[in-house]
């Protein structure tokens, strides 16, 4: 079927691959702490920070999404970006373990056309074929199916409340 040829061709926004780096930083975590060393995953490509954790009296804590857009902010404004591996991080084909991944509003958006095409397939066949694009492109950008479900969305959507109508204090 000529209609699942080159899914992400149809894409507005070309959506680059990744170019994964990990290591460490000193961030943070709020206005008041001390800097603490995180662990970090950045995706140069783009550029941002896909994945961070911190520790927390010894329990890993990962940042939430405006600690996220704050350490990318930081590491874009030092240009981490275009040397990464001149401030220590090492370059990774896919997440590591610890990483809870972060997805771009673009990547979400490619992985909704995915999954429309998903739900328009009529056959068992077209369900694989669908499948096998949509780890394709996780794979181009440094993920697997596993870590979608495990995924949060980017800053731009900030703290909103919960269905239900519980949210979180401030």
């Amino acid at each position: 079927m000529n209609w699942l040829d080159n899914v992400s061709s149809d894409s507005e926004h070309r959506i680059a691959p990744a170019c994964l780096f990990s290591g460490h930083w000193q961030f943070r975590p709020h206005p008041y702490a001390e800097l603490q060393t995180c662990r970090i995953v950045m995706d140069v490509a783009e550029p941002r920070v896909v994945a961070a954790q911190w520790l927390e009296h010894g329990v890993p804590q990962d940042l939430d999404s405006g600690q996220l857009e704050d350490l990318t902010r930081e590491l874009v404004q030092g240009e981490v970006h275009h040397q990464p591996t001149r401030w220590g991080l090492k370059e990774c084909t896919m997440l590591p373990t610890w990483a809870r991944p972060s997805f771009s509003e673009d990547q979400i958006e490619e992985l909704e056309r995915i999954e429309g095409y998903l739900i328009d397939a009529e056959s068992d066949e077209s369900v694989e074929t669908v499948l096998a694009v949509r780890d394709e492109f996780l794979k181009g950008i440094g993920m697997t199916h596993r870590d979608m479900y495990r995924a949060v969305r980017q800053p731009q959507h900030g703290l909103s409340n919960r269905k239900g109508g519980r949210g979180l204090a401030n």
